[in-house]
């Protein structure tokens, strides 16, 4: 898949949806990951376009090419040492996406969120001096930017991050994060207009208590 299926429809319907990025991560690197792109809320808008196979002139994927896409996913991450428990899901009355899998390394992670857009050999995350490090890279075009009257439904959409750890966290780096009361779980939520305008939204640096 040159590009991750999920988010080439997100940015073709251009209506309001949200997609959640979850991680458990564990003291050892290892952790589970949890990717969910939900429609429901626009879900009539979702439908009409996926039986069309078009929006604004433009190809996507019908059901039987998203199965596909989900089902080459599973096996190509199934190749990657170290990832395990790989599923994938698809509700075509609702229109929620996911992807789940677990990792036994940073290293892993991202080779496995590389299978999701080949373009590029990125790295989305890291561990520095004991950091928990987010780098951003969502492949989001910018030219949807240049288009103003996508742009209300754009605010409408938004990417959320939700990352649990095994100990306290200390700092967060990014200033529109949110800690939990447990001292262990990080929330972030941006709309899908910002961060086209600023990838950098999403970035984070995570730090924790000895």
């Amino acid at each position: 898949m040159k590009q991750f299926f999920i988010l080439f429809i997100c940015l073709l319907l251009t209506s309001c949806f949200e997609i959640t990025e979850k991680i458990k991560h564990n003291s050892d690197q290892s952790g589970d990951y949890s990717l969910v792109v939900d429609f429901s809320s626009s879900w009539l808008k979702t439908k009409s376009a996926i039986m069309l196979e078009e929006v604004d002139g433009v190809s996507i994927p019908n059901e039987e090419d998203i199965k596909s896409k989900l089902a080459q996913f599973r096996m190509e991450a199934s190749k990657i040492k170290g990832t395990s428990k790989i599923s994938t899901s698809y509700d075509f009355n609702t229109y929620i996406f996911k992807i789940n899998f677990s990792y036994n390394s940073i290293e892993t992670l991202n080779a496995v969120l590389n299978v999701m857009d080949k373009n590029n050999n990125l790295v989305h995350f890291r561990n520095t001096n004991g950091k928990f490090e987010r780098i951003a890279s969502y492949p989001l075009p910018k030219n949807l930017t240049k288009n103003q009257d996508k742009k209300e439904d754009l605010l409408k959409a938004n990417i959320i991050a939700v990352y649990t750890f095994d100990k306290n966290v200390s700092t967060v780096q990014n200033v529109n994060c949110k800690l939990s009361k447990s001292k262990k779980t990080v929330f972030l939520k941006q709309n899908i207009w910002n961060v086209l305008n600023n990838n950098k939204l999403m970035n984070n640096s995570i730090s924790f208590n000895p």
